[in-house]
């Protein structure tokens, strides 16, 4: 075959008949007819393309010829020495793609269907790239992540030659009286920006202002509003930026900056990483033999507070008293009656999240008592600011024994109990709580605080367990026949139902795997084949290699509704089933998918699903997944 411009595929359909036909027969069927064609885009970043061609009848014998429009590109036409035939041969089934420039911009294609003894039909499309730059994967990068100063000695230091420090380096001291230092850190980002982020004081020394060296407001242009990027090497990282720096802010290849030197553009350190990547020694020379050496550490993800959850106060008698003592409820305990009289407190939510904010979550109602208005005391609407609109967050100390709840009207417990008192007014509500806090198990907590004189308020709480998921595993198809059907209502298939012969002829569709993890994520897993369909470009239907959406690439969540009997699949080209099923209708081509795809679930049993799902009309398919 030879090779032109012009981006032009061929697809030959061949159909072989042995029908007779009259002149006047072989005249009417000699017509081309319904010429049309979709666009499918193939992969994520928009410039791989699929062609379907179709006519209306479909006819086996018409060749249908691709123009991409792609003046820079290369098609395969049949010369001499090539027959159409072989140019199938080189394509895969009735959809042809192309790859386009890695470059947004806008193409006319257009296909011509020829049939022998008529006249071509041609019809054209516009199609526009749109390309997206793939997103970089962190896990390739052993820079990506937050960077700190190790806190101990000898994190900083400078010697006479590469690695020697003898002549200054930071003591045990250091890390303490130097805080202000130890915790600015340097931040690598997967798209190759970098950030020095410092907080409101680093380290500042007299070429800066401050004499003697101490901690203090970071000086521009070392206060980390530089906009900078990195860049590395087998050896050497590189920070581009004006002002921005790894270690200290004075230190440059070659020199140390004073007061009046020009702060350079970029800066580049030999850097060494250990086998695990969370250490990383940087060396840079500096005047004469001069060289510095700073040792980081990469933070680690910060571990899951023992707090973290919704608690509520204990549903027993004693959940809650006050007394002269810490621990002495002898004054007042609530009894096992104020259950049910105070439920609209006993069923208050006190939530811990991981990101270190907190939540009164109240309800409609709440117990109110006479300095808030309500006399005598009872459930009422919560009143400000003790009514969960706060903007709070919460410090738990393991240590001490301490939990601090900051933000103005924030509490644990009762509203009006704070450190030294009780609340007259909803005005005087304080911006921090500080709790005595003892943990009897993973859920169940002793709340201590101290108020007037020598009382102490006591309150026991418990965590509330997150309600199991019994989505949460792995589902495939059931392998038996009716495992997938379709009919005209819920629950009839009437129209289509799988047979046991289909367990073993769809193999790859029945060992397809639906992922339901715990933490809401949702993965389709369909290995190197699933089963294909004319709409993904594979006719007739069979196994093939997924096709994008479909393939298993999306990032995709899920929402289980328990009492609603739904499920929800988030994430364009995530599903359940087959691929072409949606809210609604099927797909006619891959770039039709949707976004979000809700499906009613029924459990016949701990490890069997019922799945329905309505298409157009009075169309429902139905599904059958087991527990794998």
């Amino acid at each position: 075959m030879k090779i032109f411009k012009k981006g032009v595929y061929y697809i030959l359909a061949l159909l072989m008949l042995s029908v007779s036909f009259s002149c006047e027969e072989d005249d009417q069927l000699n017509i081309i007819a319904g010429l049309d064609f979709n666009i499918a885009e193939l992969n994520p970043e928009g410039n791989l393309v699929g062609v379907i061609a179709t006519t209306i009848p479909p006819d086996g014998r018409i060749v249908y010829t691709v123009d991409f429009g792609d003046p820079n590109g290369t098609d395969i036409v049949p010369d001499d020495n090539d027959n159409p035939s072989d140019v199938v041969k080189t394509t895969s089934g009735p959809m042809v793609s192309y790859e386009y420039p890695e470059e947004t911009a806008t193409y006319t294609i257009t296909v011509t269907a020829s049939l022998p003894g008529r006249d071509d039909v041609s019809i054209s499309k516009d199609y526009t790239v749109i390309f997206q730059e793939p997103e970089p994967d962190p896990t390739d990068n052993p820079f990506f992540g937050t960077w700190r100063l190790a806190p101990e000695a000898g994190a900083l230091g400078v010697g006479p030659g590469q690695g020697d420090v003898s002549w200054w380096s930071n003591s045990p001291e250091d890390v303490v009286t130097r805080d202000c230092l130890f915790d600015d850190e340097y931040v690598f980002n997967a798209d190759n920006t970098f950030q020095n982020v410092l907080g409101d004081q680093t380290w500042l020394e007299p070429w800066q202002g401050t004499d003697p060296e101490a901690c203090g407001t970071p000086v521009f242009p070392h206060d980390g509003t530089a906009s900078a990027t990195y860049e590395f090497t087998s050896s050497e990282l590189t920070i581009n930026g004006a002002g921005a720096f790894m270690g200290l802010a004075k230190v440059v290849n070659g020199a140390e900056l004073g007061a009046a030197d020009t702060v350079p553009e970029s800066r580049t350190y030999q850097y060494i990483l250990s086998d695990d990547g969370l250490s990383l020694t940087l060396q840079i020379p500096v005047a004469g033999d001069g060289w510095w050496t700073f040792r980081f550490v990469k933070d680690a993800p910060p571990a899951p507070s023992a707090l973290e959850g919704s608690w509520r106060l204990a549903p027993e008698a004693g959940a809650f008293g006050v007394g002269p003592g810490q621990g002495n409820v002898s004054w007042f305990s609530s009894s096992e009656e104020d259950i049910t009289t105070r439920a609209c407190l006993f069923d208050d939510e006190y939530v811990f999240n991981a990101d270190g904010t907190f939540q009164n979550v109240l309800g409609s109602e709440t117990w109110l008592e006479g300095w808030q208005g309500q006399d005598p005391e009872g459930c009422g609407t919560p009143v400000f600011p003790h009514d969960g609109t706060a903007s709070a967050t919460y410090d738990y100390d393991a240590g001490n024994n301490t939990l601090t709840i900051n933000g103005t009207g924030a509490f644990l417990g009762l509203a009006k109990v704070f450190n030294g008192g009780e609340l007259t007014n909803p005005s005087e509500a304080v911006e921090s709580i500080e709790y005595i806090v003892e943990l009897q198990d993973e859920n169940t907590m002793i709340v201590d605080i101290a108020v007037a004189g020598d009382g102490w308020w006591r309150f026991k709480l418990v965590r509330e367990a997150p309600p199991a998921n019994p989505l949460v595993g792995t589902w495939r198809f059931a392998p038996e026949a009716g495992a997938f059907g379709v009919g005209p209502g819920q629950g009839n298939v009437s129209w289509f139902s799988s047979s046991s012969e289909d367990v073993t002829t769809r193999d790859c569709l029945f060992d397809d795997d639906y992922v339901f993890n715990a933490d809401g994520t949702f993965e389709n897993v369909l290995g190197s084949e699933t089963w294909l369909e004319a709409w993904q470009g594979q006719d007739p239907d069979g196994c093939g290699t997924p096709v994008f959406p479909h393939d298993g690439s999306a990032s995709a969540t899920y929402t289980y509704d328990e009492g609603a009997g739904t499920v929800t699949i988030n994430g364009t080209g995530a599903f359940l089933g087959l691929a072409k099923v949606f809210n609604g209708g099927e797909l006619a081509n891959p770039s039709g998918a949707v976004d979000s795809i809700e499906y009613i679930v029924e459990f016949e049993n701990a490890d069997t699903i019922i799945v329905d799902i309505a298409v157009e009309g009075d169309g429902w398919w139905r599904y059958k997944f087991v527990r794998q």
